[in-house]
């Protein structure tokens, strides 16, 4: 275990957890003392990823889940608190990306996207909102630099993603009488699985790996620990009087997008 334990004994429920962003949360927040709820629609990744966590002397659990289903939802947070008796921390995380632009996109991909992204916020946050009370937790939902610059052949994706900045501020100001702060990261890249798959199908793999880690000001791009280190930073009290910020976790990429 590295770092201090800041969250020891807090329950953390991490959607979209068995890779990538996800799994770089679960990582850090485990290892800072939070017992991991790992939810997810993959389920082997799901079953291997709460296997890693434990192995690493992690109190976990998985709970596979497709986040925009409100049954679904509703179970995975209810066999959560049943099991760890109450939640503190939500990281809201699943997501998915189809590089359409609104020319290209289908009112199915439009779906698609926006309730993976934008509508199990909604879903997951309302179900845990009854436990956060209780807890005076904390929200951290998973923006994208996209959701504050754009992007091209991205239309539900940025508008999932500035929707999640704007449901953030909306839901910092609502749940703030209740000492629940939310929050949300803007990524920039991050070496995720998908991120490498992308990688990979470009014609010259190394110039594009070059090209990418060149216009971050930081030379390179970020590992999912470093987004959850950034997660940890407002879900535990560190973060204490931070509330409704879109906070720019990108190796200063955007600063001359």
């Amino acid at each position: 275990m590295d770092g201090t334990q800041v969250l020891q004994g807090k329950v953390a429920l991490i959607t979209g957890a068995a890779k990538g962003i996800g799994w770089g949360c679960a990582q850090v927040l485990g290892r800072a003392g939070a017992i991991v709820g790992l939810v997810d629609i993959d389920s082997d990744s799901l079953a291997n990823a709460e296997r890693l966590l434990r192995d690493h002397g992690v109190t976990a659990m998985s709970y596979c889940a497709n986040v925009s289903v409100s049954d679904e939802v509703d179970r995975t947070v209810y066999q959560l608190v049943e099991k760890y008796g109450g939640l503190d921390i939500v990281i809201n995380n699943a997501g998915t990306h189809d590089g359409k632009s609104i020319e290209q996109a289908t009112e199915a991909d439009w779906d698609r996207v926006i309730d993976t992204n934008l509508k199990s916020v909604f879903l997951v946050s309302k179900a845990a909102l009854p436990h956060l009370k209780t807890s005076g937790g904390a929200i951290v939902n998973m923006s994208s630099m996209v959701g504050l610059v754009g992007q091209s052949n991205a239309c539900a994706y940025a508008a999932s993603k500035g929707g999640i900045i704007a449901l953030t501020k909306n839901m910092a100001l609502d749940l703030a009488p209740y000492r629940i702060r939310v929050n949300c990261i803007c990524p920039g890249w991050v070496e995720t699985p998908l991120v490498q798959t992308w990688f990979s199908l470009q014609p010259d793999e190394v110039a594009a790996r070059n090209y990418i880690y060149s216009v971050h000001p930081l030379g390179r791009i970020a590992t999912p620990e470093d987004i959850g280190h950034a997660a940890l930073f407002l879900a535990s009290d560190q973060g204490s009087f931070v509330t409704g910020v879109a906070l720019p976790v990108d190796g200063g990429v955007a600063l001359g997008y």
